[in-house]
């Protein structure tokens, strides 16, 4: 039983006509008109007069499109399943910065993304594992990130296979467990939906491969700031379409293939996609209906608790002297090296995302208010081609600072900033000021060209993008993100480093505040490069 799109009242079968009938002409005889039609009842504006609405538990519109897709994903099934479990694989496409100068300054990458998660909904726990393996981009080897969380017993857990420990997490919850992969399974969405049936709205038909969908809205999560518009197949009650709306951004899921397991519709291919292009496709999927094994929520059993690490603070712009007229100023994810060089001052090291944030004029202006050094920059060493390092360079013009480019990347950095900037290739003997400045080229995954800064009376050695640590004692794990194979990119600038007999004390990057030591990087050389397929074995136990 349903209202038309004329308000009136629509009864769907003979029995819902005998029914409604009955019942009214118990309540108000004689006020009934029967049509010709015998499926369908008008009702009389009379009954307004009674203040009573006879029909105010039919369905509403919404309503009855989510009960036919509920239906179609397999109805009361769905809604009381134990549990459930995927596996499955994706590429995923992403636009990031070159390794190369030549390739302009961004080009698409390309992941390859192994994953299984499993959903026990009457214990409230799940498991999300994933290997990521860069296939297309800048990457220097073929070890994946992986990823390992779980939520049981009301707790977060983050597991490291790379370095066999675990770690307990308050930032993991049964909600975000799987890292947001859930809304590329319809049948989840479909499971939410079910208890939306108030709060949804039908919008408008559109078709999807020649078949007409019910287009409609419905809050599938507690933010307000994101809208969730789906496509509802009018033939086969199937989900085929998704697209959420965040600040003015849309992403689209399509649902495709679909199969039943159990009982249970759900599909096999899915498509994320942007405007812009493609972000994830899948290349297989399974699903299998059921309470998961107590298993899969277990701790491997030789890991050993990681101890507990502390964020190095850089909240706050600093200014440190390293050595005698060094100085190692920033904040956040940026940090500039001031040389001073006897008339003028020498630096090296930006970053910045936006083309406001004028980071290396706030270092500067830092490090001239605390020391009272009013000499000139002279030059400026940008270290590679990347954007994000060459945004803030727009600043060392107003000093009138030379930029020191090494020869392959000058186009890259007249590009970013116009044909008017102060700029040079680095000096063939990659030394400035008399040799306190020795530059050297490591050309390494991550930039084709990729100059370090060594200090040779302080032995103090800068770089940026090659090793770093966000903490205030502990490294980063060579397994997981952001590393991804920032080990690889240490293991060629030490190599580099012993086959020019460099000693060093203090190695500092432009995107940490802390500053490490050389028995830091030897703790850093004995972590163990754990291969691709001992880690995968780990982490998925051989499936």
């Amino acid at each position: 039983m349903y209202f038309d799109n004329n308000k009136r009242f629509i009864c769907s079968s003979g029995n819902d006509f005998k029914h409604v009938s009955q019942w009214l002409s118990t309540l108000i005889p004689g006020m009934l008109l029967i049509l010709k039609r015998p499926s369908m009842l008008v009702l009389c504006c009379a009954l307004a007069t009674l203040g009573v609405c006879p029909l105010s538990h039919a369905q509403t519109r919404e309503a009855q499109i989510i009960e036919r897709t509920v239906e179609a994903y397999g109805g009361e099934r769905l809604l009381t399943i134990a549990g459930l479990s995927v596996n499955e694989s994706f590429y995923h496409y992403s636009q990031w910065l070159s390794g190369h100068a030549l390739q302009g300054p961004m080009v698409t990458y390309m992941s390859e993304l192994q994953s299984e998660y499993h959903i026990d909904f009457t214990a409230q726990r799940k498991v999300f594992k994933q290997a990521n393996t860069r296939r297309v981009g800048s990457h220097g080897s073929d070890t994946p990130e992986v990823t390992h969380r779980l939520f049981s017993a009301g707790k977060g857990i983050s597991i490291d296979h790379a370095l066999q420990r675990y770690q307990p997490s308050q930032r993991i919850s049964f909600e975000n467990a799987t890292l947001g992969f859930e809304a590329m399974l319809d049948t989840l969405i479909v499971r939410k939906l079910a208890r939306l049936k108030q709060t949804s709205q039908w919008l408008d038909k559109a078709y999807i491969a020649g078949i007409p969908h019910d287009v409609m809205t419905a809050p599938l999560d507690d933010d307000p700031q994101t809208t969730h518009t789906l496509y509802l197949n009018q033939n086969s009650g199937a989900l085929s379409r998704v697209m959420t709306e965040q600040q003015g951004k849309k992403r689209f899921y399509d649902f495709m293939a679909h199969r039943k397991t159990q009982g249970i519709l759900w599909a096999s291919h899915v498509l994320v996609s942007t405007a812009e292009g493609p972000l994830y496709h899948s290349r297989a999927r399974t699903l299998n209906v059921g309470q998961p094994g107590e298993a899969v929520f277990q701790i491997p059993a030789a890991y050993q608790r990681a101890p507990k690490v502390k964020p190095f603070d850089v909240a706050g712009l600093t200014i440190r002297e390293l050595a005698a007229g060094v100085y190692f100023v920033g904040q956040d994810w940026g940090y500039t090296l001031f040389v001073d060089a006897g008339d003028y001052l020498i630096s090296a090291g930006t970053w910045q995302m936006s083309e406001q944030a004028g980071a290396w004029a706030k270092a500067l202006s830092k490090l001239r208010d605390s020391t009272s050094l009013d000499k000139p920059v002279k030059y400026h060493i940008v270290t590679h081609h990347h954007t994000d390092h060459l945004r803030g360079l727009a600043d060392t013009q107003a000093e009138n600072t030379t930029l020191l480019v090494h020869p392959a990347d000058q186009a890259a950095v007249e590009a970013e900033l116009g044909p008017r900037v102060n700029i040079a290739p680095i000096p063939a003997s990659y030394t400035l000021a008399a040799g306190k400045i020795r530059l050297l080229d490591v050309p390494n995954s991550h930039a084709a060209h990729n100059l370090i800064v060594y200090l040779p009376d302080s032995q103090i050695l800068m770089t940026e993008d090659m090793f770093g640590s966000s903490f205030e004692q502990a490294l980063h794990s060579p397994a997981r993100w952001p590393d991804l194979d920032i080990y690889h990119r240490l293991d060629t600038l030490v190599d580099t480093l012993n086959k020019q007999g460099i000693e060093v004390s203090q190695y500092v990057s432009s995107h940490h505040g802390r500053v490490l030591t050389q028995a830091d990087i030897d703790r850093a050389m004995v972590i163990p490069r754990t291969e691709r397929a001992v880690l995968l074995q780990r982490l998925f136990g051989g499936k």
